[in-house]
């Protein structure tokens, strides 16, 4: 059984990440519902000095470099049992917003978080994030990619206490429940006065019963929304982050940041659940 029905992996050629990219997609989908799409930008370019060799037509360049991108993908995806794979033609972020506007309800794609969060094609996460119409899900990619990353165990959502947390959290416990993984929640207040404090802390409470989750997984912070978050998903071993997005609106999240806020710097997984 899928978490999602319809996933949508960006995957970069030149990364070397792919097979942890992979790893996640098909953690959280059955790999007959994922499809794995690699953005070309280099299309219609100068085509007399490429890497490929020389081409006399730029359309000569265009079937080569779509050749080795078909090549790349079914290398790379055949052997985890998925067979739908696509060249898109563009800068990745841009392809990829436009592919899954009518094919996806998850883009999953890789990110250096630690790095100002690259993925794909020099693109960002946050571009990515940006505009994207349904869920997305960064995986954290580190620098020497050794051995894929292990099945999430402890999945931290994000809130910011409005009445859009309950959709974030409904998101984090479907992901939490499908993995089998424990399922926390924290809210970041900008104010360390003691009764606002107090007041968020219960609020934070009472969703949290909703999905049954036990008091010591249950977090009132104070401070700035990045570093805290990532703090406690450091102190309390998450592998995943869920926060939540407007997506095209531009993310609005927790106490009013971005979510570059938790993107950037860090050191897991973010999944970006859309909210309407």
């Amino acid at each position: 059984m899928s978490a999602f029905e319809r996933v949508v992996v960006g995957l970069d050629m030149h990364q070397g990440a792919a097979n942890a990219v992979l790893a996640r997609a098909c953690e959280l989908a059955d790999p007959a519902h994922i499809e794995a799409v690699h953005a070309c930008s280099v299309f219609h370019h100068e085509h007399h000095d490429y890497t490929l060799g020389t081409f006399e037509t730029t359309e000569a360049l265009d079937a080569a470099v779509r050749r080795q991108a078909d090549e790349y993908l079914e290398s790379i995806c055949t052997p985890r049992g998925i067979t739908k794979c696509r060249v898109l033609d563009g800068r990745a972020a841009g392809a990829l917003h436009d592919y899954a506007r009518q094919n996806a309800d998850l883009v999953v794609v890789g990110s250096h978080g630690h790095h100002g969060a690259r993925a794909l094609f020099a693109s960002t996460s946050n571009a990515m994030i940006h505009g994207t119409p349904c869920d997305v899900l960064a995986v954290h990619i580190e620098d020497e990619v050794s051995d894929l990353p292990p099945a999430y165990r402890k999945v931290l959502a994000a809130v910011d206490l409005s009445d859009e947390s309950f959709q974030v959290m409904e998101e984090a416990n479907r992901v939490a429940l499908h993995c089998g993984a424990d399922l926390a929640v924290c809210n970041v207040s900008a104010s360390s006065y003691d009764p606002l404090l107090n007041e968020a802390a219960e609020r934070l409470g009472r969703l949290a019963d909703n999905f049954g989750i036990d008091e010591d997984d249950v977090f009132e912070l104070a401070g700035h929304v990045g570093p805290r978050v990532h703090d406690l998903a450091r102190e309390i071993g998450a592998d995943l982050i869920v926060v939540g997005t407007h997506g095209k609106h531009g993310l609005q999240l927790l106490t009013g940041s971005t979510a570059n806020a938790v993107l950037h710097g860090s050191l897991c997984d973010v999944l970006a659940a859309r909210v309407h």
